[in-house]
């Protein structure tokens, strides 16, 4: 039930930041355009571990990145709608991150075993993504307070999903990700 939920948040999430975004406005925005939905194709996996891969990778890395980085933002936000925006965002966020953390902490040891190799590569690719996304940051602290934090902010947000929430997840059950520790250690680069 939650995990067909969650692909209702996802599209409550784009109608609130539309009304998020048409309120600062001052206008009814035109809506944006839908991005393409593309999967990774993990082809040297069998269908189910393809499966796992992308429940992995979607819910455990993006959705707990996401956490990370919306809990940044309303950290600093002192505005009433971001704080309200912000506060029902991360609460979707964090039930979607744990329908990965649930489904792997469900599998047999063997096919958590097929998963390890898969996600310092994984790791890397879900920070790009993250790092590239066509966006741009404010350099303005005073945008904080309306759930805009700087680059920087939002830089240690994602290095503090890995290392606080990804790899204790990870570790906690059973997987060692000593690859992807070594990579934080570096700066996670990308």
């Amino acid at each position: 039930m939650l995990a067909a939920r969650a692909i209702d948040d996802e599209r409550r999430h784009a109608e609130l930041s539309h009304v998020v975004a048409s309120r600062y406005a001052g206008r009814d925005l035109a809506a944006p355009a839908r991005l393409p939905l593309t999967f990774p194709r993990h082809e040297q996996a069998d269908a189910r571990l393809r499966h796992v891969l992308h429940v992995v990778g979607q819910c455990c890395l993006n959705e707990t990145i996401a956490s990370a980085f919306l809990e940044a933002a309303l950290a600093g936000t002192r505005t009433p709608l971001a704080t309200a925006a912000l506060r029902e965002l991360l609460s979707d966020e964090i039930d979607h991150a744990r329908l990965g953390w649930a489904l792997l902490a469900s599998v047999d040891d063997r096919t958590r075993e097929s998963v390890a190799p898969w996600l310092p590569e994984m790791a890397i690719a879900n920070l790009r993504m993250w790092r590239e996304a066509p966006r741009e940051y404010p350099d303005d602290p005073a945008l904080a307070a309306h759930g805009a934090p700087t680059a920087s902010v939002v830089e240690e947000a994602l290095k503090m999903a890995f290392r606080d929430l990804i790899i204790p997840g990870f570790e906690r059950l059973g997987i060692g990700v000593p690859e992807i520790e070594a990579w934080l250690a570096r700066g996670a680069p990308t």
